[in-house]
């Protein structure tokens, strides 16, 4: 009887010690996985910082799994391959498997704790840290805990590391260069100074583009500035530039899944722009090119807005403050030209307006354009409503001539309207390289 107790208490015994081990593992992987996500888009690049305007330290894969670290101004800190650590665009990336990130924190309560390169004492030392300094948990496996030190993963004993809590990466949302920021620029006409940081607050006054303010803060999307005769209110940040920043605000991506575009189906509503001479007219064939546009660019993973989806009426002001508003890294205006008299007219032509913002977005487009059906016109400036006042890089593409025999016959086809898409696709692929 005694030796069947003794064999009943071993065998729970060990089914216990196996139940902690299996636990014990349990939590390892689930600490290793916690707020994975996976690469949606073809290629993704992965930068030093949470902005298109840091530099490029190497790309990620479609299907890449990665673990997420820190998320800041819709950005995700994540571990790499090498235990590097960089920031990649939190729209390129599927994020259903977690809804926020979310770290551990840890005490570090060893005088001069060593931080080594890999879980291993004989591996290179990439430093200290003091006693009672507060590091971020990234990865736990047996005796190793891995931390983020110094925008790189390292390894501490984990006996050397005490209490942790939980922190969401979004307490740490705040844009850090926001104390860098000096002046604030209006970029669009009549700019509205409100006492509030609502467009329903009472107006202060009005400024003019070119007009400076001084930086005081930010709330959510409005900057609270400062002008010379020292009234104070709120502008709307999709209307200005802001300056004095460590790193440029409105630089371009360098790869077409990290861009937004929009793309702006020119006349809707009750404005048809050119009629052909089969009574169609261009309002209904830039909304269907716009559409197919879109369709193209979507599938690089590139963000596109348009500036109608349907039979809408816009005024030219509308359309190029919304390239303002989301800072678009691209605006297509798609228009069909018209010629005095039937016939007269044939070919396709890239306006710009300023050269120096506007001429490399206008000669990358016009080289993959050249490829169409229709002859080509090449680029030209001109003074457009929709090119003059946009703040960012901008072009408007008459895509033929609607009332040229020659012409409308390629403008009403389907497969004219798929090369258009995939030219313009091809050429924003140049542009952000």
């Amino acid at each position: 009887m005694k030796k069947t107790i003794r064999f009943f208490i071993k065998n729970r015994i060990l089914v216990a010690i196996l139940l902690l081990l299996a636990l014990s593992s349990w939590s390892t992987v689930a600490l290793a996985s916690a707020n994975a996500v996976v690469v949606q888009s073809d290629s993704v690049n992965v930068r030093i910082g949470p902005g298109l305007s840091y530099a490029n330290m190497g790309q990620v894969k479609k299907g890449d799994k990665l673990a997420i670290l820190d998320e800041k101004n819709k950005w995700y800190q994540v571990r790499l391959s090498g235990d590097k650590i960089g920031w990649v665009a939190s729209w390129l990336i599927d994020n259903t498997d977690v809804s926020s990130a979310t770290n551990k924190v840890g005490i570090v309560k060893v005088p001069n704790t060593t931080v080594f390169k890999n879980a291993d004492a004989g591996s290179n030392v990439l430093g200290t840290i003091e006693q009672s300094q507060k590091v971020t948990i990234m990865y736990q496996e047996q005796d190793w805990t891995q931390i983020l030190y110094n925008g790189t993963a390292g390894w501490v004993k984990s006996s050397f590391i005490q209490g942790t809590q939980e922190t969401s990466g979004s307490s740490n949302s705040s844009n850090t260069s926001d104390n860098d920021i000096k002046k604030v620029t209006v970029t669009q006409p009549n700019t509205k100074l409100r006492i509030e940081p609502d467009q329903n607050g009472r107006v202060v006054k009005t400024a003019k583009v070119g007009k400076q303010f001084d930086y005081l803060s930010k709330d959510g999307k409005w900057y609270k500035v400062r002008d010379s005769d020292g009234s104070v209110g709120y502008v709307a940040s999709w209307v200005v530039t802001i300056s004095g920043t460590k790193s440029a605000v409105k630089s371009a991506a360098t790869n077409i899944s990290e861009a937004t575009i929009v793309i702006d189906p020119g006349h809707g509503g009750n404005d048809s722009g050119a009629e052909s001479k089969k009574s169609t007219y261009e309002k209904n064939f830039t909304l269907a090119y716009a559409k197919a546009i879109k369709q193209e660019l979507e599938k690089t993973g590139a963000r596109v807005v348009l500036t109608r989806s349907g039979d809408d009426s816009k005024s030219l002001g509308e359309r190029a403050r919304l390239s303002s508003k989301i800072q678009a890294d691209a605006f297509i205006s798609l228009h069909f030209d018209s010629s005095a008299e039937d016939n007269a007219g044939s070919g396709v032509t890239t306006y710009y307006y300023n050269k120096d913002k506007d001429g490399s977005l206008a000669d990358d487009l016009n080289s993959q354009l050249k490829n169409l059906s229709i002859g080509n016109r090449g680029t030209a400036q001109k003074d457009l409503y929709v090119l003059h006042y946009n703040s960012q890089p901008s072009v408007l593409i008459e895509l033929g001539y609607i009332n040229s025999k020659s012409d409308y016959k390629y403008i009403n086809s389907a497969n004219y309207k798929a090369e258009v898409a995939k030219d313009v696709a091809n050429g924003l692929k140049e542009y952000f390289k």
